[in-house]
Parts: C-alpha cells; structure tokens; sequence
C-alpha cells in the first residue's frame, strides 16, 4: 500500500495513520482523510467545493468547520496557518498539499556534495588532555570528547576524532600532529588545587609549530565542563575569525543541575571509549541510573542508544540476528527520547537513521534522520557510516562510497573498521567493480575474521569473477561459524530498496555449489 513520506513524516495508507519519525500522530479520521486528499493531489489545487464534497459526502457544513479541519491538520504536521510549511491557502478557492515527498527527485550525492565542502578544509584534532588527579581522569576525557563536539558543531573545519588523536605515532604533540596531516592540533591540561582546577588550553599551527592561542580557565572541575561552549567560541575566533556570525548549533546539551547524573553519564562515555560485554553492561546500567537521576538530560539517552548498537552490531556480524534486531530497536527507542528533549542532536538523529533502517527498515524517516545528522555534523564517522548504508540500501551505491570513504578522513582508526570495509565492498559489488569489492571484503576479515556480512560479500564477489573454489571454502567457513545458507532468510535481514541489487546479491549465494553445504 501507499505510504507517502516527507520530512520526518510518513502517511500511511494501508494502516491509514499519520506517523512521525516512526510514532503514530493522534489524529480525527475526518483531518485524516483531508490529509490523504491533499497529499493525493499534490500536483493542484484543491478547491473547497471539492474538499466539502470528499470530505463531508456533500453535506452542508459551514466554513468554520473546514477552517477547523485544516488547522487540526496543520497541527498535526506542525505547522500553522502562518508558516503554511505543507499546507497552502490559495484565499477564496482552496488549499494545496506544497511539503516535498522523499520519493520525489533526490540523490544522495546532493547530501555528499554538501558533507565535502567541509570536509576539503584544514583538519583540527583535539587530542587527549592531561591532568594530575587520575581518579578524575573520566572527567577530563569527557571534557575533550565535549570540545570536539562543541567544535563540530560550526560545521567549519572537519574535527578528526579522538581515536584517532589518542592513537597517533610521535615523540611529541607535533610529530603526532603531523602524522595525521593536521593543520590546527588543540591539546590542554587540568592542574587540579584542592576543589579547585585549571584548565589551560593552546590551538597549534601544526606547520610552524606556533602556538596561536592558550587561554587559562579557573573554576571547579565540574564547571569547566559546561564551560565548552566558551571554550569552542574562543578556539574558533583564532582558527577563522570570519565566522564571528556564524550558526551555533550546541550538539551536546550541559545539565542545568543535576551533577550526579552528569558524573554517571560522562563515566558511562569512558566505558563507552573501550566497549566490551562488561563495559557496556556497566554503561548500561550508569546510564540508567542517570536517567532516573535526570530524565531530562538528552546525552544520556544518546549514549543508551549508542550502547544498544554496540552490542548489536555483535550480533549482527556474527549471525545473531534476533539479538541484533532487538538491540536495534532498543537503540531506536532510546535515539526516540534523545531526540525528543533535544531535536538538534546529530547523535540521536544518526542513532535514529540506524534504527529506522535495521529494525523497521523503514527507509523513509532513516533518510531523513541520515541526512540531518550530517547536515548537524559533518566530522562525525559515526554520521558517515550510517548515511552511507542509507544512501547505498536506498539505491545508490555510488554515492554511499562516497559518503563512507570520508570517514577515514575524521577517523583514521575507526572502531568499526570492518563494517565500513565490508560495506564498501558491497557497494562496490553493486557498481561492477568486483575486484576493488574484493579488497574491501579481504581487508573487513582480516580486521575480523568472524564478520559473516563480510564473508557472504566475498562469496558472491568470488563467484563473479570466477573463483568456484574460493566461493566454496569461504561457504564451507560460513557454515562452520553457524551461519545460515537460506535464501529467504538472507533476503530479510537485507533492507534493499532496489529489488535488482538484491537479487545481483543473493544470485550468487543461491548457487548449487554453496547451497549444498547447507
């Protein structure tokens, strides 16, 4: 059946609803159906005759209740008889449905495009800060994770992440700079004096090596950490001091009282960093906790949200996928509330785009949370994983490559390495270019061998260009990891949009040679 998709809309008509990012809207059936009629008739106007005649069966209703139908719709959507975002008055002789449906003409490129303007910039790296006190270290660490998300959030410069800052090579703050092709490296340090800290920061022209900037900031621990957004102000005006007038978009949200509840959600970020089964299971639990504390805290949700993937993503790659989809949409219900205390959250909204796609594969809404969350923070590899596997489900592999591709430029050491790779491999699978797929897939298992996702790619990989045997022992490695051979069951845990790059896919695994080792 039907379902008509526009922003973080979709109006359903086989279930006849109106859903927001995933959630059904209250809504009169009689608004409803004036909605059906608007959207159906996008094209033209719709007279009031015409709307008096579907609507009421050519009953006589007065004006006002017309009137009162539009507002509720437009209420519904959000929007007003001011604004009239999706719903236009043409005064005297009716209304026109004027939203734009994600089925109408888009390309995912359109959203690179944007995202590589960006990313050509000079790129900054915060690296980790020190401090003198290592029981407090979790509140240092969350400081600098801050700062780069505070920094992220102008959009200007792509911020390379902190994996990859923590793990450089060198003697010294520049020769690790310089190994990551910086151009400005941030670095800072906590000298703690009783209840007391001192926060020095200094931005480095890593190419002359002259300090640009250092600023010292006094107050207690926990003070300076909702004192980022200063901080990032500051650090701005010296990297590029045309953008004094530039759009400032807070992505992480600083609690207003609530400290206990901060101190649990950034020590839960600290497990987060270096996830294991017992980490998460502890992250988990602090951030409820957290929750309980404050539950109108938008980090922390983000971060439940973040650990549900995490430990999904384990059983998505190596076959479990009852427990994958769980997680899945324990993630997108966590993104959900996220979302809902703090709607400019590119966390929430990448978490979002993840969940829409893999628990309801609802591609729709997962388009529209990809694109804002990188529209909200173009440094993120995060972002750049998830909209590549949207843009790339969602028909064009083209543009998904580009879109992963970029990111390796903010996250050189990215933790999920293996699934860009195997992604990249099947993107490029779908393009033609079998061999280049290859290398991707070789390297997702060398980075981990037990990636059944990977190790199905190169089965169709090696069975396109030839390689019978090589097709037959990765089958035979398939099944020794207790994966299944099931066409049907393969088919379901893929949400392609392109029914022609599902079945360039799943051809290949349906072949008689692997089929007989099931």
């Amino acid at each position: 059946m039907t379902v008509f998709a526009f922003d973080e809309f979709e109006l359903d008509r086989g279930s006849f609803e109106l859903r927001r990012n995933g959630v059904g809207v209250a809504i009169e059936p009689q608004v409803l159906r004036l909605l059906f009629l608007l959207v159906e008739n996008r094209d033209r106007l719709v007279t009031r005759d015409e709307l008096f005649e579907v609507i009421w069966k050519g009953r006589f209703v007065s004006d006002t209740a017309l009137s009162s139908r539009i507002k509720s719709a437009r209420q519904a959507l959000g929007d007003d008889g001011n604004a009239q975002r999706y719903i236009r008055t043409v005064r005297g002789e009716g209304f026109r449905f004027v939203g734009k449906l994600s089925d109408e003409p888009y390309s995912a490129r359109d959203l690179a495009a944007g995202v590589a303007v960006v990313m050509e910039r000079s790129l900054v790296g915060v690296f980790p800060f020190t401090f003198d006190r290592d029981e407090a270290a979790y509140l240092v660490d969350g400081l600098a994770e801050l700062l780069i998300a505070e920094l992220s959030a102008w959009r200007w410069f792509p911020i390379l992440s902190r994996n990859a800052t923590a793990g450089a090579k060198g003697d010294s703050l520049l020769d690790r700079a310089r190994s990551l092709d910086l151009r400005y490296a941030i670095c800072g340090r906590v000298i703690s004096h009783g209840e007391e800290a001192r926060l020095t920061v200094e931005v480095v022209d890593v190419a002359s090596g002259e300090t640009l900037f250092s600023e010292i900031f006094a107050d207690r621990i926990d003070d300076l950490i909702a004192k980022q957004s200063e901080i990032a102000r500051s650090i701005l005006r010296v990297a590029a001091p045309e953008l004094d007038g530039a759009e400032r978009r807070r992505i992480v949200r600083m609690p207003a009282q609530n400290l206990g509840a901060w101190d649990l959600t950034l020590k839960a970020l600290w497990a987060l960093n270096s996830p294991s089964r017992e980490s998460l299971a502890l992250a988990l639990d602090q951030l409820d906790s957290s929750i309980r504390l404050d539950p109108g805290l938008a980090l922390p949700w983000c971060l439940k949200a973040q650990a549900h993937f995490e430990i999904g993503l384990g059983g998505w790659l190596g076959g479990d996928v009852a427990l994958a989809r769980n997680c899945f949409n324990q993630m997108l219900s966590a993104a959900r509330a996220s979302l809902d205390l703090d709607p400019r959250g590119w966390m929430g909204h990448s978490l979002a785009s993840a969940g829409e796609l893999w628990a309801r594969a609802a591609y729709h809404p997962a388009r529209y949370h990809a694109e804002e969350a990188l529209r909200l923070n173009p440094s993120a590899g995060l972002a750049h994983h998830f909209s590549g596997c949207i843009a790339g489900f969602g028909g064009d592999p083209a543009a998904a490559i580009e879109i992963q591709e970029a990111v390796y430029l903010v996250d050189p050491d990215y933790r999920h390495a293996t699934v860009i790779e195997a992604d990249l491999g099947l993107w490029h699978f779908l393009c033609g270019d079998v061999e280049r797929a290859l290398d991707h897939l070789d390297r997702s298992l060398r980075l981990n061998s037990g990636n059944l996702r990977a190790l199905q790619r190169r089965i169709a990989a090696r069975f396109r260009l030839g390689d019978i045997a090589g097709a037959v022992a990765d089958g035979r490695d398939l099944v020794a990891l207790g994966a299944t051979l099931k066409i049907d069951q393969i088919r379901a845990s893929y949400p392609f949009q392109d029914e022609a790059h599902a079945d360039c896919l799943l051809s290949a695994l349906a072949r008689p040679e692997l089929q007989a080792l099931g």
